[in-house]
């Protein structure tokens, strides 16, 4: 037992990214922030990492002030909600009436499930949830230009989401600090490892749905009695009214917006334009509900795969025809992980329909693991911290469902065979409210499991380093061995730890970093070429036992 007391601790401050780690997370998108400017320590660290006129970003000074589009570490929530006003979105222009904004609900629940340090970009303000006397076009123009904007003054209060997205605006520069606005500023994160938009669904879904009136059921009869005198004490509990829409739903011109946003994003963290990329890095979002007029109540909810699948609801990022959102050219990347169902928390209360995305819980829960046993393991399992329900709700037998098609097509298999290896799924399992699986969107059976992309991200990211470290050094066979001997003490300790199958070393892995691996012409221009290979330890998925039921009284008279 502890003693009573007091125990102050200090908080960690801002140290080097450790290359090791999986669990920190950017959030990008719409913030209020509270009154008054940063405090002195943050404003200096800020100045101090270049967020200034003079500095690489060459960033305005209102912009500082405000904390606009500028990634801020915060290591609690009490952090964040000291900075943010997160729960001042407006119902509707001029209304008093307000509710949580998405970024704020992301990462409460982030730290809630176990997250120890996020970035947070602010883009802007949160836009009001409806807007009733106004034309649904322009409704829509204006969610769609606060994904990307046009034109970026110093004096904007507002940033784009992703620049140049949709051919608006300047695209960001790996290579041009300046340009590194909303989810670009990933580029000026070296120890992020997850990007999370969570307001792109709502942006995608326009106007939203007026909610359908709640049967109200048939009372008991009227057998009215003498009040009570009331209590002189005793005041009535704050009843919290639900804003009258629903939560935010796609219909298959919003599906078409949202997969082209997060293909946009995935292109953003993979652009080969010199090493300057951030493939290390896991977009985790959320599977959007469809509206009724994508999918009839009875059966839209519960189908996601279908609705992944359809031929028609993917937009390709190369201008190409409308494809499946799990095709390769368009979802269908290892960098992309989607939480479902939708949750309802008591934060979330007062939302339409009380739901937010999963998105904020399910960064959560792979940061706690990759805390607790390594980024490389599996975060199923992973039990939700707090009061949830889930919408919808999934039986078993829906879980389990996969692909029609499996059963007239072999070459299906493919694709998927149960939900939850395509989506990260939360699901009640033992009495309680669990992460059932931890899957990517990649359309090769190998890198659907979480843990191996988080694996090669780890890898990629020391790999940074280490090239960081020997930049200038002369290539030759001392640098070349000296380059092979840091990445083999790596992938040593990576497999001391697990992370590889193989029972010595050259079963694990191996790394190659010779005239093997280089051109002359490779040499000649400076460039340094280190080839691994690893065999990557995969978790068990399932396990199939097939029990027998013999015939018990035959069977124990022949015994006898």
């Amino acid at each position: 037992m502890p003693m009573p007391g007091i125990e102050f601790t200090t908080p960690p401050g801002e140290s080097s990214a450790l290359s090791s780690r999986a669990d920190v997370a950017m959030f990008t998108g719409l913030v209020a922030r509270r009154d008054g400017p940063p405090s002195p320590e943050l404003r200096e660290r800020l100045q101090d990492n270049g967020w200034t006129e003079e500095g690489v970003f060459k960033w305005p000074e209102g912009r500082l002030d405000a904390l606009l589009g500028i990634p801020v570490p915060v290591y609690s929530w009490a952090e964040f909600d000291a900075l943010y006003d997160w729960q001042s979105r407006p119902v509707e222009p001029g209304s008093a009436k307000t509710v949580p904004c998405p970024l704020g609900l992301a990462v409460r629940q982030f730290f809630r499930q176990g997250g120890a340090k996020a970035y947070i970009v602010r883009t802007g303000d949160p836009l009001p949830l409806a807007e009733p006397e106004r034309d649904e076009a322009d409704f829509l123009a204006e969610r769609l230009a606060a994904i990307s904007r046009t034109g970026v003054s110093d004096g904007d209060d507002h940033i784009p989401i992703l620049p140049g997205f949709d051919g608006r605006g300047n695209p960001a520069d790996p290579l041009d600090p300046p340009t590194w606005l909303g989810a670009a500023a990933i580029f000026a994160v070296p120890d992020a490892a997850m990007l999370l938009m969570p307001d792109l669904i709502d942006l995608c879904a326009g106007a939203p749905e007026v909610a359908p009136p709640i049967e109200q059921p048939l009372g008991m009869e009227e057998n009215f009695r003498p009040c009570a005198p009331p209590a002189p004490t005793l005041e009535p509990e704050e009843r919290i009214a639900r804003p009258e829409y629903r939560a935010p739903r796609l219909d298959a011109d919003g599906f078409r917006r949202w997969s082209s946003a997060m293909a946009y994003a995935v292109n953003l963290l993979s652009r080969p334009k010199g090493p300057a990329h951030r493939r290390d890095v896991i977009l985790i979002g959320a599977m959007p509900l469809p509206s009724a007029k994508l999918a009839p109540e009875n059966a839209g909810p519960h189908r996601p795969l279908e609705l992944l699948a359809d031929g028609d609801l993917g937009k390709r990022i190369d201008g190409g025809a409308p494809a499946a959102i799990l095709d390769e050219h368009v979802l269908g990347s290892r960098h992309v992980q989607l939480g479902y169902p939708w949750l309802s928390t008591p934060e979330g209360r007062n939302l339409p329909e009380g739901l937010q995305s999963p998105d904020g819980a399910l960064a959560g829960m792979v940061a706690r693991k990759s805390l607790s046993a390594g980024a490389f393991r599996s975060a199923a399992g992973q039990v939700f911290h707090g009061s949830v329900g889930l919408f919808p709700k999934l039986s078993g037998s829906e879980i389990a469902g996969g692909d029609p098609a499996i059963a007239s097509d072999p070459a299906a298999r493919k694709r998927w065979d149960w939900m939850g290896e395509r989506l990260c799924l939360l699901g009640p399992k033992n009495g309680e409210i669990r992460l059932i699986s931890d899957a990517t969107l990649a359309h090769e059976l190998s890198w659907r499991i979480g843990g191996i992309s988080r694996l090669m991200g780890i890898i990629l990211r020391a790999s940074r380093y280490l090239g960081d470290d020997l930049m200038f050094e002369p290539s030759g066979p001392g640098l070349w061995n000296r380059l092979r001997i840091s990445m083999e003490m790596l992938l040593d300790k990576l497999w001391g730890l697990g992370a590889f199958s193989g029972a010595s070393r050259s079963e694990a892995f191996t790394v190659r970093c010779d005239r093997g691996t280089m051109t002359q012409s490779d040499i000649d221009a400076g460039r340094v070429i280190c080839e691994i290979g690893f065999a990557p330890a995969f978790p068990v998925d399932r396990i199939i036992v097939s029990l027998a039921l013999l015939d018990a009284p035959q069977k124990l008279a022949e015994a006898a």
